[in-house]
């Protein structure tokens, strides 16, 4: 399992919690709220963050009830956490500036949130209101290069921005 240091920095502070077993997010609430342009908002989660760096096991059960372990080193990957908007944010006329968001694993700071208030006659956030949800990214050390060929050959071609279509 993957462990998530927080240090609190509010007493308002709270830990992300999943809204129901089985959810993929942990949500998030607002221990602070400061309009930083005309409706625009920033919210502190009240914590800075550190990811611990260990080995990520992961466990295969096979028909026999003999398990695998599988380790992954870490070390191969990049960590962050993940900040993405409300499902019902649409009932207050706010949007996730960043959205999705990303807190890179040795950011040091405060866990923050900046939302537009689009819709200034709809709701917005305060303190105390559940404001995001949270979760870790995980993604593979990636190595770019320019390569004088690719394979262009595909379905889609250089089709973009709707071209397949509403279906």
């Amino acid at each position: 399992m993957l462990k998530v240091n927080l240090k609190k920095l509010s007493q308002d502070a709270r830990l992300p919690v999943k809204g129901h077993e089985g959810d993929f997010c942990y949500d998030v609430w607002a221990v602070s709220e400061e309009e930083i342009a005309p409706n625009v908002w920033r919210y502190g989660l009240g914590f800075k963050y550190e990811i611990e760096r260990k080995r990520l096991e992961e466990f295969v059960t096979y028909p026999r009830g003999e398990k695998q372990v599988t380790y992954y080193n870490l070390n191969n990957f990049e960590l962050a956490i993940g900040l993405k908007p409300r499902s019902s944010i649409w009932e207050t006329g706010m949007q996730l500036a960043n959205s999705e968001g990303t807190l890179d694993e040795f950011y040091r700071g405060e866990a923050k949130a900046v939302f537009y208030h689009l819709m200034p006659n709809m709701p917005r956030y305060h303190k105390g209101d559940k404001i995001g949800q949270i979760y870790v990214k995980i993604a593979p050390k990636i190595e770019f290069s320019f390569v004088d060929e690719i394979n262009e050959n595909t379905e889609r071609g250089d089709g973009g921005f709707g071209s397949t279509g509403k279906k």
